[in-house]
C-alpha cells in the first residue's frame, strides 16, 4: 500500500511538473499604444486636392497590427521607451535654444499622432487650395495647449504676426496676406488648423466645418492598400484636379508629350510607408486607365490552383500575355519607335525552327509561370490549356529537334520525359572531321531534358525526375495561393511579376536587433533603461517564419509596385543573414566608400594635370623665343589659349611664368579655402630645363601632380 502511495505521488508531481512546463508565460498588450492612429485622413471632403502624412518620432517604437504588434506594444516595452522619451527631453532637447527648443519638445513629447497635411479647395475651380494641418497633442486640458501655444509664437509680434488664443482652445494668425485659424479639443486630442494666403477666416471656417466622416472618399481605397493603420509615411494626389492646373502652366511639347504618354488621364497617385493586411508595405499605386504608357503593359487577372507538398517556402510567379496582347505591346513598341517590323518573320523563324508558332504556344500554356518550392523540393509550373494541341507540339519538337518521349508511371502519377539536343547539328560545323576530344563534338553530345507531370490541370515540371517521384508518393495538400495570400500577405491576383519567400525566426531574429537598437538610443539620450524588464522572443509567441515579398501589378485601375515585410524594411537584412551582413556591409563600404572617392580624385586629378602641363609647355615655347619671364602671363604670347574648362579645376593663373592650378575645394579640400597645385620654372642659361611644384593638396594626390 506504501509503494501504491507513494508511486502516486511522484506521479502526481510529475505530472504537475509537466504541466507547467508546458504552460507558456505570454506578455499582454499595453492598453494605450505610444502612438494613435491620424484621424484626418478619414474627414477628408471630396474637394481634396492632395494629403500627406508623416510619421511621429516614435513611429519605429509603436505597435501596429503587423508581426511586431505585441513585442512593441507591451507594458514593460512602453515604460522602457517613455524613459528613453523622458530622457531625450532632459537631457538632450532642454539644452537647445529658444524657441527650437519649445517646437522639439512640441513634436516629440506632447505629438501622438502623425502630422497630417491636406490641400483643400473651398469650391471647385480655385486655383489656391486651403492647407489644413491636424495632428494629436496629449495636453490635458485647453488652458496647456494654450499657454504653451502662447509661449512659443511670443516672438512672432516683432515679426509682424499677430496671434489670438481664446480659453477653449481656438485661436488664429494674421499676418499681411495670410492668415490662419486653428482648434483644439482636449477631449479628443485632436489639433486642427486652416491656412491661406489672401482669404478670409469666414473661408477657412467653412473648410474645417467641412471635415467629416467620409469613408467613400477617393483616397481611401488607395490608402488601404497602402497603409491602414493611418500611422505610417503617406502621400496621395488627386491628378484629375491638379492635371487641368498643371497643363496650364506646361510649355506645348512637354503638354504634347504628357499627352502622348496618356500622363494627362491619370486619376491618382499614391505612396507610402505602412501596415496593411498584417504586413509592413512599401508602395506605389497610380490610379489611370489604359491609355498611353499602360498600352505597354497587359492588364492581368492571375487565378491558378497549385498544391504542394507541406507549407511552401518560396514562390516566384510571372504572368505570360496572351498572344493577342503581346501583338498590340509588339504593334505599341513599333508605334513609338517608328519602326514597321512585324510579328510574321519571328513567326516564320520558331515555324522553320520547332514547328509550330507563337500564337500556338501562347494558346497552350498561362496566364502564369509559377516557380515554387516545397518540403519536396523546387518546381515550375504553368496551366495546360489545350492538351491535344501540347501534344502535336512534343511531336513536332522531337521532329525537328531529334529528341526522344517517353511516359512512365510512378505511385499512379504519369511522369513525362522528354529529351532532345542542346545545340542541333546544323549550329555547328561539320563534326565528321572533328577530333573525337574538340569542343564542338563534345558539346554536341549534351543533350537538354525536360521531366513533368499534369495535376488539376497544370504542368507541373522538374529538371530530374526524383522530385517528382517523391511528389507522387506523398500526395500534395497545401493550397499554393491560399498560403501566398495569408500567409505571405500578397494578393497576386493582378501581379505581372510577384514573388515573396518565407525566413524561419525572421520576427525572432528581428526583435533581437531591436532591442540592440533600443539599448543604443537609451545609451545616447543617457536613459535609465532596464533591458532586462523586456520580455523574450518566447513570450512574444512570434510565427516561426516570416514573410519578405515583391510585387509589381497591373490591373484595370491601377498600376502598382509594392515591397511586404513582416515587420518592417529592415526584414531584408535579416532574412539574408542578419545584422552579420549588415556588419560585412559595413566593413565593405568603410573600405570601398574612401577607396571610391580616393579613385573618383585621381581620375579627375588627370584633367588638372593635363591642363598645368599644357601651360607649361606654352610658358616654355614662349621663353624659348626670346620672351622674358616678366612677360610670360596668362592670355600673353599664346599662353592659355584653346585652354578647356574642367570639373577639377576651380580657376587657372599664369604670372611671370609661374603656373598655378587652384582646384575644386568641394572635391580636393583638405581644410583650405584654396586649393592650389603651383609650378615654378627652373631656369638654366636663358631655358627652362624643369619645373619646382608646391602645392597643399594631400600627399599622395601631390605626388601625382607634382610627378613626385
Amino acid at each position: 500500500m506504501k509503494r501504491f502511495v507513494g508511486a502516486f505521488a511522484a506521479s502526481l508531481v510529475l505530472f504537475v511538473a509537466a504541466c507547467s512546463d508546458d504552460k507558456k508565460e505570454t506578455v499582454k498588450p499595453a492598453d494605450k499604444p505610444l502612438v494613435q492612429a491620424a484621424w484626418l485622413q478619414a474627414s477628408l471632403p471630396d474637394s481634396t486636392v492632395a494629403y500627406s502624412r508623416v510619421p511621429t518620432a516614435w513611429f519605429l517604437f509603436t505597435g501596429q497590427e503587423n508581426g511586431f504588434k505585441l513585442a512593441q506594444n507591451n507594458q514593460a516595452h512602453n515604460q522602457q521607451v517613455q524613459a528613453i522619451q523622458a530622457a531625450l527631453n532632459q537631457n538632450i532637447l532642454s539644452h537647445l535654444e529658444a524657441p527650437v527648443d519649445a517646437v522639439a519638445k512640441l513634436f516629440v513629447e506632447h505629438m501622438t499622432s502623425p502630422l497630417e497635411v491636406a490641400f483643400i479647395q473651398e469650391s471647385a475651380g480655385k486655383p489656391m487650395p486651403v492647407m489644413v494641418y491636424a495632428t494629436r497633442f496629449n495636453f490635458a486640458d485647453n488652458k496647456a495647449f494654450n499657454d504653451t501655444l502662447v509661449a512659443l509664437t511670443t516672438d512672432l509680434k516683432s515679426q509682424g504676426i499677430q496671434h489670438t488664443a481664446n480659453d477653449d482652445g481656438t485661436g488664429s494668425f494674421s499676418m499681411p496676406g495670410a492668415m490662419a485659424r486653428y482648434q483644439y479639443d482636449a477631449k479628443t486630442q485632436q489639433f486642427v488648423m486652416a491656412t491661406g494666403f489672401a482669404t478670409s477666416f469666414t473661408v477657412l471656417s467653412n473648410v474645417m466645418e467641412s471635415l467629416k466622416d467620409n469613408p467613400q472618399h477617393a483616397m481611401q481605397d488607395i490608402h488601404n492598400q497602402i497603409d491602414s493603420s493611418g500611422k505610417g509615411l503617406f502621400g496621395w494626389v488627386n491628378t484629375k484636379q491638379v492635371m487641368p492646373m498643371l497643363t496650364m502652366s506646361l510649355p506645348p511639347q512637354q503638354l504634347e508629350e504628357l499627352k502622348e504618354y496618356g500622363l494627362d488621364q491619370m486619376n491618382a497617385i499614391g505612396f507610402g510607408y505602412g501596415v496593411s493586411e498584417g504586413k509592413t508595405r512599401l508602395t506605389m499605386l497610380v490610379d489611370m486607365p489604359k491609355v498611353g504608357i499602360r498600352d505597354f503593359i497587359p492588364a492581368v487577372n492571375n487565378d491558378f490552383d497549385i498544391k504542394t507538398v507541406g507549407t511552401p517556402r518560396t514562390m516566384a510567379m510571372l504572368s505570360i500575355p496572351t498572344y493577342e496582347e503581346q501583338v498590340r505591346l509588339f504593334n505599341s513598341i513599333n508605334k513609338a519607335k517608328g519602326d514597321s517590323a512585324s510579328l510574321e518573320e519571328l513567326n516564320r523563324q520558331v515555324v522553320e525552327k520547332l514547328g509550330f508558332n507563337l500564337e500556338q504556344l501562347g494558346s497552350v500554356f498561362g496566364p502564369e509561370l509559377i516557380y515554387f518550392r516545397d518540403d519536396v523540393g523546387g518546381f515550375t509550373a504553368t496551366k495546360v490549356n489545350d492538351p491535344e494541341l501540347m501534344q502535336q507540339m512534343i511531336d513536332s519538337l522531337i521532329k525537328n529537334v531529334q529528341g526522344d518521349y517517353q511516359v512512365t508511371k510512378h505511385q499512379g502519377k504519369e511522369i513525362h520525359g522528354l529529351t532532345f539536343k542542346a545545340m542541333a547539328q546544323d549550329d555547328f560545323a561539320d563534326l565528321s572531321s572533328a577530333t573525337p576530344l574538340s569542343f564542338e563534338k563534345t558539346f554536341s553530345k549534351l543533350n537538354s531534358r525536360l521531366y513533368w507531370t499534369i495535376e488539376n490541370g497544370y504542368l507541373i515540371y522538374s529538371s530530374v525526375p526524383q522530385p517528382l517521384m517523391e511528389r507522387a508518393k506523398r500526395k500534395p495538400n497545401i493550397s499554393l495561393a491560399e498560403w501566398v495570400k495569408e500567409k505571405q500577405g500578397q494578393d497576386v491576383t493582378h501581379s505581372l511579376f510577384a514573388a515573396t519567400t518565407s525566413v524561419r525566426d525572421l520576427s525572432r531574429n528581428s526583435y533581437h536587433y531591436y532591442l540592440e537598437a533600443l539599448l543604443m538610443v537609451a545609451d545616447l539620450t543617457e536613459a535609465d533603461f532596464d533591458i532586462m524588464a523586456l520580455p523574450t522572443a518566447d513570450q512574444m509567441d512570434f510565427a516561426e517564419y516570416g514573410a519578405v515579398g515583391f510585387k509589381l501589378d497591373s490591373s484595370d485601375k491601377y498600376l502598382g509596385v509594392e515591397f511586404t515585410f513582416e515587420q518592417s524594411a529592415s526584414d531584408i537584412l535579416f532574412a539574408g543573414g542578419g545584422m552579420q551582413s549588415a556588419a560585412v556591409v559595413g566593413v565593405l563600404a568603410a573600405v570601398a566608400i574612401p577607396a571610391y572617392q580616393d579613385y573618383t580624385k585621381r581620375a579627375k586629378l588627370v584633367q588638372a594635370t593635363a591642363t598645368a602641363n599644357s601651360l607649361k609647355s606654352q610658358v616654355a615655347y614662349a621663353q624659348a623665343m626670346g620672351e622674358s619671364l616678366e612677360e610670360l602671363d596668362l592670355g600673353k604670347h599664346g599662353i592659355g589659349a584653346d585652354l578647356s574648362s574642367a570639373e577639377a579645376i576651380e580657376y587657372v593663373d599664369v604670372e611671370d611664368g609661374v603656373v598655378t592650378i587652384y582646384l575644386n575645394p568641394m572635391t580636393f579640400g583638405n581644410g583650405y579655402s584654396d586649393v592650389y597645385a603651383k609650378f615654378e620654372p627652373i631656369v638654366e642659361k636663358d631655358i627652362i630645363v624643369g619645373w619646382n611644384c608646391d602645392s597643399n593638396l594631400d600627399l599622395k594626390l601631390r605626388a601625382r601632380i607634382c610627378g613626385l
